[in-house]
């Protein structure tokens, strides 16, 4: 320190303020990094019914790309199916028992990993009706 308030001729006051901008943009950029790794993105679901099955695909909703690796639960009248694709399918076929009625209401959901569940209805014929 070469004079009063001075280090290396620089204002000591400058240096503290570059030090402490520099460590809190330091900060703030480790929590937008955060806030981009914790965005959730929406999926389009589909699902084609023929007779007594039910096919449920799945896409991402902004590209339309297939989306692997999610997890279909299917609830109907009197039980439940569940399956988990695999990271290179998109899509799952259920058959549903029918016990004799001409319709049933069948509620899906669907969950992955950085995305927004989904959850919807469908209305399924019996085979051959």
């Amino acid at each position: 320190m070469n004079k009063k308030g001075q280090l290396m001729g620089v204002p000591i006051k400058l240096v503290m303020a570059l030090v402490i901008g520099t460590m809190t943009m330091g900060i703030l950029m480790q929590f937008v990094g955060t806030a981009e790794r914790t965005i959730l993105k929406d999926m389009k679901v589909t699902f084609p019914s023929t007779s007594n099955n039910l096919t449920v695909e799945v896409f991402d909703a902004q590209s339309g790309d297939a989306l692997g690796g999610a997890t279909i639960v299917v609830k109907y009248p009197g039980g439940m199916k569940a399956h988990t694709c695999s990271e290179d399918s998109n899509q799952h076929r259920f058959t549903l028992p029918m016990d004799g009625a001409e319709y049933v209401v069948v509620t899906v959901r669907v969950t992955r990993s950085g995305y927004i569940p989904w959850e919807g209805e469908v209305a399924i014929t019996a085979s051959g009706r």
